[in-house]
């Protein structure tokens, strides 16, 4: 499911206006252009018109990503847009290049997307010097070359201040989720300190009082008093709560990384994404928990970018022979090949470094299912 912004936001509602300013320049202009076979110049036109605008909102469904290979919409809307021009010569019609440019810059990598609109626009200049036979072609080129790189750089500017913006999210809920795991951290520190102080101060001191009254038990007549023997029994419990309290503050039972994982999940408002920790799922040291929370992180990442997902689950929770088992799902698409980018290879060699394994494959809600598995990382 798409967002509805990507339809409706700022640029491509501009986009929409800018059609609709051409498609009223063509429809006059087109009264005077020659039938293609049996079929009006104006019903020609109109149908390209058409068809560019469905190829436009095709494209504007497709995460706005570089990609390797052709790009269907943008190549259809290059291909309409010089139909038409070629079709009949018209004041407006080459504003669609500049369209065809600001989807080019985010469609393709920069040098692609210098190379495809290098080869649209020889073809304009072609239509203007024979077909529509301007004698000031080169001016007319200049001027709509002028738009196009406008239109171009803007629309890069803008993807890159919001690329910048999401990497400025993510880097603060990494180092939320960062400060979390700190604080679980130093809490564990404390509590184990905090042991020792009770273990060594309190329990040494009150054992030494508990050894003192029992030699006092010699002295004449001071054993059968009450008081005596309330306050040796008061010595014993209170010597018995401290060890109970020692050893409830030295049992390790690992870091808690409910909080951090949280953190991780805020800075996303779309698609929903649903945490979930499993009772008793706890990292055993703060280095196996950064691993359970840089895979978290890139599992998240790749579902928010690439999936289309209205939904994506985080779950950790405890696995086989003490493992923690953390996975990320999605509702969107997956096709079955996972291509490892640095994110996927920068996990996996953490995972390796505590004989860790990563799958991907496809989960029962069609999206990708990724799982991480950290071997001894639940506290005993």
């Amino acid at each position: 499911m798409q967002r509805p912004s990507e339809f409706l936001g700022g640029p491509a509602i501009a986009a929409y206006v800018t059609w609709l300013a051409v498609a009223l320049g063509v429809w006059p202009a087109s009264a005077s252009w020659a039938p293609v076979g049996a079929i009006p110049a104006r019903s020609v036109a109109a149908s390209l018109m058409l068809a560019f605008l469905l190829a436009f909102l095709a494209g504007v469904a497709r995460p706005h990503l570089p990609r390797r290979g052709p790009d269907l919409p943008l190549a259809a809307m290059s291909v309409l847009s010089l139909a038409l021009l070629w079709l009949g010569p018209g004041g407006t019609t080459p504003v669609l290049l500049i369209i065809v440019a600001g989807t080019a810059t985010v469609s393709l990598a920069a040098r692609a997307a210098g190379l495809w609109m290098g080869v649209v626009n020889a073809a304009f200049l072609a239509i203007l010097l024979f077909r529509w036979r301007l004698a000031d072609a080169v001016p007319v080129f200049l001027i709509y070359g002028g738009f196009q790189a406008f239109a171009a750089f803007t629309t890069l500017s803008r993807h890159q201040a919001i690329e910048r913006a999401e990497q400025l999210r993510l880097v603060n809920a990494e180092l939320l989720a960062t400060r979390s795991l700190l604080a679980e951290s130093a809490r564990d520190g404390e509590r184990l300190r905090v042991s020792r102080e009770l273990h060594d101060v309190a329990g040494h001191r009150l054992a030494a009082l508990s050894i003192n009254l029992q030699l006092l038990a010699d002295l004449p007549g001071l054993a059968a008093r009450r008081e005596y023997g309330l306050a040796r029994q008061l010595t014993v419990d209170l010597l018995a709560d401290i060890r109970r309290v020692v050893s409830r503050l030295r049992r390790d039972d690992g870091l808690d990384l409910r909080e951090a994982l949280a953190q991780l999940a805020a800075p996303f408002p779309q698609p929903a994404i649903h945490v979930e920790v499993e009772d008793g799922a706890r990292a055993a040291d703060a280095d196996r928990a950064e691993v359970v929370l840089s895979a978290a992180q890139e599992g998240l990442t790749n579902a928010v970018r690439h999936a289309r997902a209205t939904n994506v689950w985080l779950r950790l929770a405890r696995g086989d022979a003490g493992a923690l088992e953390l996975t990320v799902e999605d509702d969107g698409r997956f096709d079955g090949v996972a291509r490892a980018g640095n994110g996927l290879t920068g996990v996996r060699e953490r995972l390796e470094t505590v004989s860790g394994v990563l799958r991907l494959e496809r989960g029962a809600r069609g999206g990708l299912l990724f799982t991480a598995l950290v071997p001894g990382a639940v506290a005993p």
